[in-house]
């Protein structure tokens, strides 16, 4: 065997390999903003859009107001993982201050995204529901609300 045959590996004949980009290890090239992403991404206090009014009641079993434009959307705002990653526990967003004592100011940058807020967001933090895998991917990801942005009365 002759020395440069000794010295062929499959670095040396393909080149190195290319490395695998994963969530663990490239997760800010994931959260991109509009980004449809699977439950297994889902961080506390991230923030979606695209809620369907009507998917909002149906899985809220009917506490969920869509009636005012039940072909409308509203944000969610993720709160905690369910058991075993088979849904988040999230609630409902509203523009609208009425008996909602959780809230986040317009002009908040967002992380990640830098989504700025278009509107003082209020969290309908009285409906909460899990929303499951199936669910989760139709929402459209703007980016996670910083901890001391979220304002809260008691």
């Amino acid at each position: 065997m002759s020395e440069t045959s000794s010295k062929l590996t499959f670095d040396s004949i393909w080149g190195k390999q290319r490395r695998t980009m994963t969530a663990d290890t490239d997760l800010e090239l994931v959260l991109v903003d509009g980004a449809r992403l699977p439950l297994s991404l889902w961080r506390k206090h991230f923030f979606f859009k695209g809620g369907l009014n009507l998917t909002l009641k149906t899985l809220t079993r009917g506490i969920f107001p869509a009636k005012a434009n039940p072909k409308g959307t509203h944000p969610i705002v993720a709160l905690n993982p369910v058991a075993g990653g088979i849904g988040f526990s999230v609630c409902p967003c509203s523009s609208s201050g009425y008996r909602h004592k959780t809230w986040v100011d317009k002009g908040t940058s967002l992380f990640y995204t830098g989504h700025i807020m278009e509107k003082t967001t209020y969290f309908v933090d009285h409906i909460r529901f899990n929303i499951p895998a199936s669910e989760a991917v139709k929402l459209r990801f703007k980016g996670e609300i910083p901890v001391n942005a979220i304002q809260a009365i008691d």
